[in-house]
């Protein structure tokens, strides 16, 4: 016989509807909520017993602008009496990390001196106009309320001179311009020569300024006069005292420095350092040009 399905009281639903949970209404279902301001404001009016009129609205609204107005004017009356007091005028203002700059010329640039009050000086405005001279590679600058500022900078090091249309400037160990040479700021500095077709030896300049520094080789850093970076000879230097070049190949930089050290040492035990007008090391080999003559 048939089988009797039994119904029960409940709705069939499927499984792709779900119905809200209890004590909750979706999106569409919520009650808008006025902010709490003109809740508070409702309840007052209630309180005031629905106020026929509007002239007591009308007189709260002016009692809040009102209110707002003596804020921004008493806020405005105080920075005006604090930007021209003598409390906070400025009395000292601490600079350091400058080498090349004098202390005048950091606080030309960045536009502040002493007698300034110190709320007025914007900050910002002084470190961005520091960042944009030439010598000033990084900068900050400290507020000391109530009459101090602290100015910190790290200058660009010149390395090098290099010719530029007609205008000799400072260059870094990359070769790169800094500024132009000047009385105020006069440095001598090895005349720097990038030849075409070596600018893939120029990161090697840096290497030489170090291993120089460090008596890689038995030459002073400051009786180099010129320095030229060449696709044949890489490296070379003109030592204007004695009137000798030397040139250092990059492909063994180590070891050829190394052998020029210990060519030019042999040289000077023996007296002959005088004679020497060109040396270069090339190729695991020294060659040696005197005056007159050539050896290896």
């Amino acid at each position: 016989m048939p089988l009797a399905l039994k119904m029960s009281g409940r709705k069939a639903r499927n499984a792709y509807t779900r119905e809200p949970a209890s004590g909750k209404k979706g999106r569409a279902g919520q009650k808008f909520r006025l902010p709490r301001f003109f809740s508070w404001f409702s309840e007052k009016l209630k309180s005031l017993g629905g106020l026929k009129s509007l002239a007591v609205l009308s007189a709260l609204l002016s009692s809040v602008v009102l209110v707002l107005a003596a804020v921004c004017a008493t806020s405005l009356w105080l920075y005006d009496k604090a930007v021209t007091s003598d409390f906070f005028t400025t009395r000292h203002v601490d600079v350091t990390g400058n080498v090349r700059l004098s202390r005048d010329m950091v606080l030309q640039y960045g536009g502040i001196k002493e007698g300034d009050n110190s709320l007025a000086v914007s900050i910002a405005q002084v470190e961005q106009s520091l960042r944009q001279t030439p010598w000033v590679q990084e900068v900050s600058v400290k507020r000391l309320l109530p009459d101090r500022f602290v100015i910190k900078v790290k200058e660009r090091m010149p390395s090098f001179w290099v010719h530029k249309d007609g205008v000799l400037y400072y260059a870094n160990e990359r070769g790169e311009i800094i500024a132009p040479v000047e009385s105020r700021n006069f440095l001598s500095l090895p005349t720097l020569t990038i030849e075409p077709g070596a600018e893939a030896a120029v990161p090697f300049l840096a290497r030489l300024l170090k291993d120089l520094q460090g008596g890689a080789l038995p030459v002073e850093a400051g009786a180099v006069a010129s320095v030229t970076v060449s696709p044949g000879r890489g490296i070379e230097m003109y030592l204007e005292d004695r009137e000798m070049r030397l040139s250092v190949a990059t492909d063994d930089w180590s070891g050829n420095l190394a052998r020029m050290s210990v060519t030019l040492g042999d040289l000077a035990r023996r007296h002959e350092l005088k004679n020497v007008r060109e040396a270069r090391a090339v190729n695991g080999n020294v060659w040696v040009i005197l005056n007159g003559a050539a050896r290896s």
